[in-house]
This record gives C-alpha cells, sequence and structure tokens, in this order.
C-alpha cells in the first residue's frame, strides 16, 4: 500500500503481527509529575535605597536619573547594591519615571532586591551587552517591582540580557523583560529559583536566539508567564550543568520554539514537571533535543492538562538534533520540521540508520537518552507539521540486563488529542504507550510507527505489538475518518 507523505508517495511495508505475548506497560515512576515543595525564597534586609536620593554614604551622594548617561547611572546603581549588600541587605529601587534610566551592566550583589518600580524602565545603553549580572557565588537575590527590563537590541550578539549565575535563592517576580541581543533570563548553575508573573517580550523585533528563559541548576518553580521571542521560550540547559526539581505551571506562550529540554543534555536531567500552560501560533509545543556527542540522560519527565493552537510541532523528542543527518540521506529536503532544523523523507523500509550499540550506565560517547515521559491531557489543533514527531536511535544497549532496549524508552500517552497537516512519525521506541493518544491528521496516516519494519493500522480493539525492532506498545484503534476519543 502507499501512502502520501510531503506531497510524495513512499512505501510502507507491512509485516504480519504476532498477538503474543501481549505487553502490558508498569506505570511512570512515582517522581514523574510528582508534587514537590516550592523552592526556598530570598531573605532580603528590610531598608529601602531609592537611586534618585542623596545619600552622602554611597558614591558621594550622588544619584542615578533619566538624563543620566548610561555609565553614569550604572556606577550610582552598582554603588546602592554594593552598599545594601554590605550593610545587611535592602531593596534598591528604580523609582517611576516617564524616560527611561538609561544603565550599563549591573552586579547584583547577596540579600539584595533590584527592584524596577511600575512605569520604571530600566533601558540598556550598550544592547549587545549584559545587563545585568552576578559575581561568584551569592546568596538571596531579587529582582521585582513591576517595571521594564529593556535591552533595546535591534541585532544579535553572543551575550545574555540577564545573566544569573550560582545563586542559591533567586526570585525573579512581576517584571517585563524585552530586546534582548541575545537569551533574555539565564538563571545558570542555581539552586532554588522561583520566576513568577514574568512577562518577555520583543516589540521592537523577533531577534534568532533570542530565547525567553534559558535555566540550569535544582529545584526551579518557573509559574505565571507570558513569553514570546525568536527562540525557545523556556529551555533548561543540561549540558555543563546537572537539572532536576523543575516545576513549570501556569504560563501562556507566543511566538518561539516552545517549552524544551536541550540542544546539550550532557549532565542530564531527572524530574521536570510542565502542567496548564498555553501555547497559540509557536513553533514548537514540549520539545525534547539532543544529538550525539551532547547526549545524556533526560528522564522522570511529565506534560499534562496543557493547549496547544496553532503550533506547527506540538510534541517532538529528538535524537538527531542540530543538524544531524538521521535515517540516511535525505529524500525531499528543505520541508521544516522544527524551526530552522530540516526534515528528511527517507524509504520506511529501509530507514537508512545503522544499529548502534549505547550504554546507558558509562555513556562516553554522549548518545542522548530519553527515559520515562509521559503526556496527558493534552490538546492541540492547527498544526502545519507533524502533530507528533520521536525521533530515536536504532540502538541496542550494551548490557540488556539493565538498560532499556532503546534510546527513548517509557513513553505514554493518555488523553493526548492531535490534530494537524501530517500525523504521528515514530522510530525506535522501547515500552511505548500509545493507547490514549488520539491523532486526526489531513495529509498522511494517522501514524507511521518504524523501527525494522512498518506496522499496519490494526483494524480494531486493543493490539500489543512486541516484536517491532524493540518497540513495545498498547494501542487503540484510529481511522481518519473517526474523530479522536475524548476517553
Amino acid at each position: 500500500m502507499t501512502n502520501s507523505f510531503f506531497g510524495r508517495e513512499r512505501l510502507r511495508q507491512v509485516r504480519p503481527v504476532s498477538f503474543s505475548p501481549v505487553i502490558f506497560l508498569a506505570p511512570p515512576l512515582a517522581i514523574c509529575g510528582a508534587a514537590m515543595a516550592d523552592p526556598t525564597l530570598p531573605t532580603i534586609g528590610s531598608t529601602v535605597y531609592n537611586v534618585t536620593a542623596s545619600n552622602a554614604s554611597i558614591d558621594g551622594g550622588l544619584t542615578a536619573s533619566t538624563g543620566a548617561t548610561a555609565a553614569s547611572n550604572a556606577a550610582v546603581i552598582n554603588a546602592f547594591i554594593t552598599y545594601a549588600s554590605s550593610h545587611g541587605g535592602g531593596t534598591v529601587e528604580i523609582p517611576t519615571a516617564a524616560s527611561a534610566y538609561l544603565c550599563n551592566q549591573l552586579t547584583l550583589a547577596s540579600s539584595v532586591n533590584l527592584q524596577v518600580d511600575t512605569g520604571a524602565t530600566l533601558q540598556n545603553g550598550t544592547p549587545s551587552s549584559t545587563l545585568i549580572t552576578t559575581s561568584g557565588t551569592t546568596h538571596d537575590i531579587e529582582i521585582s517591582g513591576g517595571g521594564t527590563l529593556d535591552d533595546h537590541a535591534t541585532s544579535t550578539s553572543s551575550n545574555n540580557m540577564l545573566s544569573l549565575q550560582n545563586i542559591t535563592n533567586l526570585w525573579v517576580r512581576n517584571v517585563t523583560i524585552e530586546n534582548s541581543s541575545h537569551e533574555h533570563l539565564v538563571p545558570e548553575k542555581d539552586t532554588n529559583v522561583t520566576i513568577d508573573g514574568v512577562t518577555i517580550q520583543d516589540p521592537l523585533g523577533y531577534l534568532s536566539n533570542a530565547d525567553g528563559i534559558d535555566y540550569s541548576g535544582s529545584h526551579f518553580l518557573i509559574e505565571n508567564c507570558n513569553i514570546a521571542d525568536g527562540d525557545d521560550n523556556i529551555v533548561a540547559k543540561a549540558g555543563p550543568t546537572f537539572c532536576s526539581d523543575i516545576t513549570i505551571k501556569n504560563c501562556v506562550i507566543g511566538a518561539g520554539h516552545g517549552i524544551s529540554v536541550g540542544g546539550q543534555t550532557n549532565s542530564g536531567l531527572n524530574g521536570m514537571t510542565v502542567t496548564n500552560c498555553t501555547f497559540n501560533g509557536t513553533d514548537n509545543g514540549f520539545r525534547l533535543k539532543a544529538g550525539i556527542p551532547n547526549g545524556g540522560i533526560v528522564q522522570n519527565v511529565s506534560f499534562s492538562n496543557s493547549t496547544m493552537t496553532n503550533v506547527k510541532n506540538p510534541i517532538i523528542i529528538n535524537s538527531w538534533y542540530n543538524g544531524q543527518d538521521h535515517y540516511g540521506s535525505g529524500e525531499i529536503p528543505g520541508t521544516s520540521l522544527e524551526g530552522n532544523d530540516p526534515q528528511h523523507a527517507f524509504n520506511p523500509a529501509n530507514p537508512g540508520d545503522p544499529p548502534v550499540t549505547v550504554d546507558e550506565v558509562n555513556n562516553s560517547a554522549a548518545y542522548p537518552f530519553f527515559d520515562n515521559i509521559s503526556y496527558s491531557n493534552i490538546n492541540a489543533t492547527g498544526a502545519a507539521n507533524n502533530v507528533l514527531i520521536i525521533y530515536g536511535l536504532n540502538s541496542n544497549p550494551a548490557n540488556a540486563a539493565n538498560q532499556p532496549a532503546r534510546n527513548i524508552d517509557s513513553i505514554s500517552f493518555s488523553n493526548v488529542n492531535l490534530s494537524g497537516a501530517w500525523g504521528a512519525d515514530i522510530y525506535y521506541v522501547s515500552n511505548l504507550d500509545i493507547s490514549g493518544l488520539n491523532v486526526t491528521a489531513t495529509n498522511s496516516p494517522n501514524e507511521n510507527l518504524y523501527g525494522d519494519t512498518a506496522v499496519p493500522e490494526p483494524a480494531g480493539g486493543m493490539l500489543a505489538l512486541g516484536a517491532l525492532a524493540g518497540i513495545s506498545m498498547r494501542r487503540k484503534s484510529r481511522r481518519s475518518s473517526e474523530p479522536p476519543s475524548t476517553a
């Protein structure tokens, strides 16, 4: 039989399916989606220092103003921050003003809250440079106030706008962060981080690589944020830093590349819950991405209770990220899959992907692994590309006794309803439960399942597939003429 795919016809090899042994999957580990305590909030001193009020003990009584140069404002505000930190901590206040306070780089210090009041704008006088950073190891830092931090960039650079590193107890809340020349808010190697009510936007124009929130470390809560930008909206950067205990909830996601992990995952991630998020017009929805040799173990991740409208690619797990070829030479190049990554169609009977031996325990070759990933109560409509892509490696475990059969293992779907132009394409996955996945595709079969062979859509009822090149799954019948199930 033949099926239309990306405007071409491609063969779909059908193999008789054995009905035994029947494989039923164990439920995901308890950590996946488990409730965790909120991060510890910073302790800030009670004194408030208004940077426009003269204080003879601070920088000789000099003050900041909207009429001053970026260099002079930076000198004054940094002096207030240093003084507050060394005198028991406190709030350094940028008060409401009709014009922006031009400012060069600020360096935050322990026990200080930088409060940019509603109606105040702190604007980068050198948009290609970092606006706010930290130095060394710090603790108990806050950015708040309801005002705006504006990088004012119209071209790209390699400098992040807010680079907040090696902090214990960080709280960023109720501010607008906009127009970065690179990544906007970057809390790296931090512990106990709360990001609440933050708006990230680029009204001057979406620049490439202008991510929203790029984070790494442990015990993060990201909630009630509204993010639209030129790249990843929220992304865990688990390359140099191990990430754990992450909660993302109640966020609104617009332009950008979605909520992601990767593309470097060498240090690994364990424990992330994403729930109650809304996407509209985003390139990607939920995306896990890594490639050789920038892979590690991403495990115990749950995505739930979310809606997506006109998201090009609602769900992606990609073991071939960052321009690497997957499954042989591209037969149909140039079609967008996720952002700027190329889509390659191929012969499903022989994907051209040679088998590899991977070692999840001693991963010196840095292969990507994605283990125990669950999706539940998700509805996506209007996808322009594939509603679901799972790109696994044609992998064999170095030790079959204690490692999964494939580098992507234990993936489950419960009440996940996806509709769009192209169906679900799934390659090389072990312990896959798609019994709760409902797909309606306009231009292709609802589902294509690939290992060494493809499997036909079952005629009806429950079917356990145990011999698909290491793929084990449960599924229900779905036909393109039937509406998605709401069960």
